[in-house]
């Protein structure tokens, strides 16, 4: 990769990535640094006094206090330049310390020959993202320092293992150049491929977030009117989903109102929400009663979605507030519930067909007619309240939903909702696995 075709809107976050890595590498080196010569010090004062002489406790101690230097420097500054600098003066000073062993110690040079200087060398450059040209300029430095300590120092084996060192040095420095250059370029690399995916990710996350924006509009709100009071509770399982309910006064004294639930999550469920929302609005102008709009919702499924393989569970219903009754139309939908005031009953409102999209051919209307009085409450919801299930594995099930609509049967609409919401939650842990949407209707 060119270093001119690196684009310089990422060079910033580029540059604070190296940046980190430096200080990260440096303060560990340090640290590694500062107990490998307290280790050094305690032993040579204790129990191997042989080890360390006096001429080397001078380096030790600065050893140990250059590094705490560089420890305490870390934080003055954020910029790659300077934590660079930090970088080059500690491996500067690691190669050196292992190159000036050699007039010290002639005895290492004896047994490890150039060992040490090479193991500094590919330490200080192989373990910190130097560039080429960096890596370059440490191995200019480290071979005139080496050459410089040979010419002053009279401790040298001889010429020739002097001249194989040199050569030795010189094949590590080359490759260490082309090692770290082929290391940019797969950092580079890798850095677009992660700014390319947080830059996609970020514009999808834009778009679901209209995306989401666009299917809470088409949720009602809950309302209060002198013939009932509605609440509306959603919580798709994950950014939007395929639940969808709607309500309507058709007429001064008729309310309509859909529950239906498309298979699967997400955006592809989200947006099959959106379309069958302008066409049950569509049909509810034509203001028919619940089996016929369901009729043909499901030959509108069947006709644009079938072969796509989306079905959908629904369930339609029309309180006449005038004759006090309820018509309802039940394709393949979780029964529904009319908590009957009078006497606490509950009436379950059970699937009279297939649900749709499957193709299955059933020409016949449903509608079933029920009574109802004042005070009687609707409980309408998709799967994801009845199928939540706890630790264990058990369902929370239409006995404990009937026990919470007993027991609340007093509690205000959107209070309810609230509640069971929250008593769902509960039982399964905040381990949401569907969508759940809660219609409550509260006749007066």
């Amino acid at each position: 990769m060119n270093e001119n075709v690196f684009p310089q809107r990422l060079r910033p976050s580029y540059d604070s990535e190296l940046s980190r890595l430096f200080y990260l590498r440096i303060n560990l080196f340090c640290y590694i640094a500062i107990t490998a010569f307290f280790i050094e010090l305690v032993a040579g004062l204790t129990f191997f006094k042989h080890v360390l002489s006096q001429k080397d406790l001078p380096g030790v101690i600065g050893g140990i206090g250059f590094s705490i230097v560089l420890l305490l420097t870390s934080g003055f500054s954020e910029s790659l330049t300077f934590h660079r600098i930090r970088a080059a003066v500690f491996t500067m000073l690691l190669i050196l310390i292992d190159i000036l062993a050699a007039p010290t110690h002639p005895e290492l040079i004896i047994h490890m020959g150039i060992t040490l200087v090479l193991f500094s060398f590919f330490v200080g450059i192989l373990l910190l993202p130097w560039t080429a040209k960096e890596t370059a300029a440490l191995g200019a430095f480290t071979l005139v320092n080496f050459i410089w300590v040979y010419l002053v120092s009279d401790t040298y084996i001889n010429n020739e293992i002097f001249v194989i060192n040199i050569a030795i040095l010189t094949v590590a420095i080359g490759i260490g150049i082309i090692a770290k250059r082929t290391e940019s370029i797969l950092r580079k690399r890798n850095f677009l491929s992660k700014a390319e995916i947080e830059e996609k990710n970020a514009i999808m996350m834009k778009e679901l977030e209209v995306a989401r924006k666009i299917q809470r509009s088409i949720i009602p709100h809950s309302v209060q009117s002198d013939l009932a009071d509605i609440a509306v509770t959603y919580q798709p399982m994950f950014y939007m989903g395929g639940d969808y309910a709607k309500f309507s006064f058709i007429d001064k004294d008729k309310l309509m109102f859909i529950m239906a639930d498309i298979t699967g999550h997400g955006v592809s469920s989200a947006l099959l929400v959106n379309r069958i929302h302008t066409e049950i609005e569509r049909m509810l102008r034509e203001k028919p009663l619940p089996g016929e709009l369901l009729k043909s919702l499901g030959r509108f499924i069947d006709e644009d979605f079938g072969k796509m393989g989306f079905y959908l569970t629904a369930f339609c219903g029309m309180l006449d507030f005038s004759k006090s009754k309820l018509i309802y139309s039940n394709h393949g939908h979780p029964s529904q519930i009319l908590v009957q005031s009078r006497d606490n009953n509950i009436l379950l409102m059970d699937s009279q067909t297939f649900l749709m999209g499957i193709g299955m051919a059933d020409e016949k209307v449903y509608n079933t007619e029920v009574s109802f009085q004042k005070g009687d409450r609707l409980i309408l919801f998709t799967d994801g309240i009845i199928e939540a299930r706890d630790i264990d594995g058990e369902l929370f099930g239409y006995e404990n939903l009937k026990v919470f609509a007993k027991d609340n049967i007093g509690m205000d609409v959107v209070e309810f909702n609230d509640r069971l919401l929250e008593r769902i939650n509960t039982f399964g842990l905040d381990k949401q696995t569907d969508d759940i949407f809660i219609l409550t209707i509260q006749t007066k």
